[in-house]
């Protein structure tokens, strides 16, 4: 048997080629919720400092691809999620109009999504869950994102696995997911409760 590689050298000049895809957004209910899974083991996260400017966060995501960040603190302790749009959003002029500062006084402690306000999953757990069950559960918590858990034997700490996004999940399946959006001021907030109470 030959290992022989075999090239072809020379193509016809009227051949036609494309980029080769992913089925990326061929997603059906019926799959596996893993589909879905930005999974920090695999690919790692784009992290910046709680006490990091948010101009210089916004330049990173931006030549990184990425939309997302993950913040840490001194310790390397994930403490939020922070989302271009909430660079970008209502949220940090609000905040600055508060202070008495300017939006380049703001840090990423200071508009992030603490870890603590996102709705969790255990990593096993989400293994049994189909695409429609996480649709259900998004429209359930009305949350932009859910935080995958690990938790790992002989450790105290949980450790964050990965996230799960309402929009990635809209996008790929071509449904909405959530119909209101996230409170981004405190006027928000208050038209929310208003609504809820009738």
């Amino acid at each position: 048997m030959s290992n022989q590689l075999h090239v072809m050298a020379e193509q016809p000049v009227s051949a036609r080629y494309r980029l080769a895809s992913r089925a990326q957004n061929a997603l059906t209910h019926d799959d596996l919720a893993t589909e879905l899974l930005k999974d920090f083991n695999r690919q790692n996260p784009l992290t910046v400092r709680s006490s990091e400017d948010i101009h210089a966060i916004g330049k990173k995501l931006e030549l990184s691809g990425e939309t997302l960040c993950v913040v840490i603190n001194r310790k390397d302790d994930v403490i939020g999620m922070l989302h271009m749009k909430d660079l970008i959003g209502s949220l940090p002029m609000s905040l600055a109009s508060q202070r008495g500062s300017s939006i380049a006084d703001l840090v990423a402690q200071d508009v992030m999504r603490p870890v603590w306000s996102l709705p969790t999953i255990g990593f096993n757990k989400l293994q049994n869950l189909t695409v429609d069950d996480l649709l259900s559960t998004f429209r359930e918590l009305h949350s932009d994102y859910l935080l995958v858990i690990e938790t790992v034997a002989g450790e105290e700490d949980k450790v964050v696995r990965g996230l799960l996004s309402a929009d990635e999940l809209s996008r790929r399946l071509g449904v909405s997911v959530n119909t209101t959006p996230r409170p981004e001021s405190f006027s928000d907030i208050v038209h929310a409760v208003r609504q809820t109470l009738g």
